[in-house]
This record gives C-alpha cells, sequence and structure tokens, in this order.
C-alpha cells in the first residue's frame, strides 16, 4: 500500500525533479569544473574518500547504485513539500545489520516498513516530513531486485547535532554506514555514521568541508582572550590537570556554532560581528554603530566569561578525580558530572539567548571576549566595500575576486565595517541558511562560505 501510494505519481516528480536529463545536463555540463558536483564524479571521489578513510567498503553500494542514491538525494532536495524544502538523512544498511548493533547498550530506534518504497525524489519529498532532520533517517537498502528501496525509519533524537557542534555526545551511536545529508537545495553531505567524508555544495566537491573554526586566522584572533581567561582562574593545585588553550577555544566554538545553526533553522537571516576588546570604550561603537539597544557596560554583560570560569574549575576538579595530567576536548566529552552537565546547559542556553538577540533585523555586537556591547545594530559609513575576496581554502591562501555589490545589503554591510576595522570578524547568515565569516585577512577584505 505505501509503495503503491508513494508511487502514483512519481513518474511526473521525477520529470520535474530531474535536473540532469536533456537539456539541463548539456547547459550544466558546460558549467562543470574537475570539482563538479555531477553525481557519477560525486560517487567516484567518495569511494576515493571512503577508501582513504580506512572505512569497509562492503559499507557502500556498487558504484551504479551509489551515483543513483546520490542523484535521487540531489534530485530531492531541489523540491519542496507544503511549500518547506526537503531536508533528510539517508542511513544505508539492511534491517538485519542494525539489529546487532550494541545489544546491551544505547542504539537507534528501528522502524521497518510492511512494504519498502522505490527511492525516488518523490517518495523522498513525501517520507521526509515524518523522518524530521534532527530526529530521523529513512533507511535504505538494496532489494532482491538489486534496486535501492526505503525500508523504514531509523529514530535518533536530537542528540547527534551536539556531536556535529562540539558540545558533549550522550546521544545513541550510529555505526559507520554511509548516511546521505539533503541539507538544501543542491547541498548533499556524504557521512560515515556521524563522521564528514565528503559534500557538495555550488557545483563543487569539498573533500574537507569548508569550516572556518578549523583555521588558523580565526584561531589567531581569539589568542590573547584564552590566555586571559585562564590566567584569571586559581593557581591549580597538586594533582590539578592543566587546561589548555585548544580546549577553551573549542568550547567557545561550539557555542558559536549552535547560535549559527539555531539562526539558520529559523530562516531570518541574521548578522553576528565580534569587535576588538575595548571596542565599547575607545569610540569604535559611536564611529561604527547605531544600536536599536545598547547594553549598559558592566560586569552583567560578561555572562560568557563566568559561565567559562565556572566550567573550566569544574573541569579541573573532576580531572583531578580522575587522575588527569592534561583535560582535552576529547576527555571532556567522556567526563560524566552532574555539574558539569547543569554548566553545559547554561552553555546552551546562551546560546539560544544570542540567536534570540540576533532575531532583530540589524546585527548582534559582542566584543572578543564575548562581552554583549548591543544587538538590532546598524552599520554606519558611507564608503561602500568595492570588491571581495572569496576564499578557495580555510586560510585563504587562495582566494577569488568578486564585485561586493553582487552581495545582498546584510552582506554589503557587513564588507564595509570589516573594511573599516580591520579587527573585526562578521558573521552573516542569510534567510536561505547560507553562512558566510567576513574578515580582513592577508590584507585582503574576504569572505568564506561556512560548510560545516
Amino acid at each position: 500500500m505505501l509503495k503503491n501510494e508513494l508511487d502514483k505519481n512519481d513518474r511526473k516528480a521525477r520529470t520535474s525533479a530531474n535536473v540532469w536529463s536533456g537539456q539541463a545536463i548539456s547547459e550544466t555540463n558546460e558549467k562543470m569544473n574537475p570539482f563538479s558536483s555531477y553525481p557519477a564524479e560525486m560517487a567516484t571521489n567518495l569511494i576515493k574518500q571512503w577508501s582513504l578513510r580506512g572505512l569497509s567498503d562492503d559499507l557502500l553500494p556498487d558504484t551504479k547504485l551509489l551515483t543513483t542514491l546520490l542523484d535521487v538525494g540531489y534530485q530531492a532536495s531541489l523540491l519542496r513539500e507544503e511549500d518547506d524544502p526537503v531536508r533528510c538523512r539517508i542511513l544505508f544498511a539492511n534491517p538485519e545489520y542494525l539489529e546487532t548493533l550494541t545489544p546491551d547498550g544505547p542504539r537507534p530506534h528501528v522502524l521497518e516498513f510492511s512494504e519498502p518504497a522505490t527511492l525516488t525524489a518523490h517518495n523522498l519529498r513525501k517520507l521526509s516530513a515524518a523522518a524530521g532532520y534532527y530526529r530521523a533517517m529513512l533507511a535504505v537498502r538494496v532489494d532482491s531486485e538489486s534496486q535501492l528501496v526505503i525500508w523504514g525509519l531509523v529514530v535518533t533524537g536530537t542528540e547527534w547535532v551536539n556531536r556535529v557542534e562540539g558540545t558533549r555526545f550522550d546521544g545513541v551511536p550510529l555505526p559507520p554506514n554511509l548516511v546521505i545529508h539533503a541539507v538544501g537545495p543542491g547541498h548533499l553531505v556524504a557521512a560515515s555514521g556521524y563522521s564528514r567524508v565528503l559534500e557538495t555544495q555550488h557545483g563543487q566537491l569539498l573533500t574537507d568541508g569548508f569550516d572556518p573554526f578549523r583555521s588558523t586566522w580565526l584561531s589567531e584572533r581569539f589568542v590573547n582572550v584564552r590566555a586571559s581567561l585562564l590566567q584569571r582562574l586559581p593557581q591549580p593545585q597538586q594533582g590539578h590537570p592543566e587546561l589548555c588553550q585548544s580546549f577553551v577555544r573549542d568550547v567557545a566554538q561550539s557555542v558559536v556554532r549552535r547560535t549559527l545553526r539555531l539562526v539558520r533553522n529559523r530562516r531570518h537571516g541574521g548578522m553576528l560581528v565580534f569587535l576588538p576588546d575595548g571596542s565599547h570604550q575607545d569610540g569604535t561603537i559611536q564611529n561604527w554603530l547605531r544600536f536599536r539597544v545598547e547594553f549598559r557596560s558592566d560586569d552583567s554583560t560578561m555572562l560568557y566569561r563566568r559561565l567559562m570560569l565556572r566550567l573550566m574549575t569544574r573541569v579541573r576538579d573532576v580531572g583531578k578525580a580522575m587522575q588527569l595530567s592534561v583535560i582535552t576536548w576529547d576527555d571532556y566529552q567522556q567526563l560524566r558530572d552532574a555539574e558539569l552537565r547543569r554548566l553545559d546547559d547554561d552553555l546552551v542556553e546562551f546560546s539560544h539567548f544570542l540567536a534570540d538577540l540576533m532575531n532583530i533585523d540589524g546585527s548582534l555586537v559582542l566584543d572578543h571576549s564575548f562581552r554583549l556591547i548591543g544587538f538590532g545594530g546598524e552599520i554606519l559609513g558611507n564608503t561602500p566595500a568595492q570588491r571581495i575576496h572569496r576564499a578557495l581554502d580555510i586560510e585563504a591562501n587562495q582566494s577569488t575576486v568578486e564585485p561586493a555589490d553582487s552581495s545582498g545589503t546584510r552582506h554589503r554591510s557587513a564588507y564595509r565595517l570589516v573594511e573599516g576595522i580591520n579587527n573585526a570578524i562578521a558573521v552573516v547568515v542569510s534567510q536561505d541558511g547560507d553562512v558566510r565569516f567576513v574578515a580582513y585577512h592577508n590584507e585582503k577584505l574576504t569572505y568564506w562560505p561556512y560548510l560545516p
């Protein structure tokens, strides 16, 4: 019954969605480059990256079926269901295999359909509404006729997002099987379980992602802030483990990652600006920004610093009890402590608070210490940026020039601010979910797309 109902209008949907047929193929091929996201090429590169990571070939379908899986996922990502874009996760695994996973531990909840449905863009569109992107996956296998079919739902819950954002992960584990994420129109992510392997975006294949958080330049902008936090901790007593700057960095990045995800999901857009420390006192604010609301500059605006100091102190105490010499991010993921859990929740709430402030038109402005300066900020200045460099790697060692006026108003405001305040960093979220980091780097006004 399910198969018949879902396949009823499939021919029509397949015709309208298949951008890789007829004239569309011709037009696309003209624009192709060696990193094209064409499904056959993506399949070839995925197999290569899969092997380089030492993953078993048995976890992938053959090349032809893998190409079909990627092609259908791509087509589905271009569709809409009840005016909402199709977003889904597709797990390639057999039900028998999933039943063997961690019988005595936490595992995804598997619900098998009485009758599988053919894997098509139309069926993905219909079923994606039931398999919420953040809570469940559609399970796919190869049937007795060597065809791909959707055979069930695999419910993971939402904790997997914490793993992506860098928050401590307490959710159900996933096997290393192939998971295809249809994130947005033409935007696919191929992963092994929760570990990203390959991504396609804007006609390019990204084997290493495009995540400015992993760059050296961004980390260096906040090095003094991390050092200041470590210096504020009480002197360690005998047996206390050491906290490294990388731990402090990873916690801060998890807060911003979560904030950006929340803003993206709300489809409102917004801008987050980090100004150099002291900007609330040296006249920078008055010269460059007009706020809907500016906060009184007192200790109440240093909420993040207080949370971090409490977290760092407790982590060190728990680490001592476990006889650790150094606390790394991986160690932190394994620490189980009621007070740490409460502090984790406080940091999650802080991310939600920042995302709420970004709901107001204008920019949310912090300094590098995460001091709250104001929100609804209008960026002043009458000299628009003329051009912007798009980074082609996360360190922007290579870039290409684009006219600045090819972007929207929010982006042009960010360009103008960063060109005027070279130490500032702006993160712009578009209504369609596109995210750009904007900074002055290597003596160039530069932006990085954010593809975590």
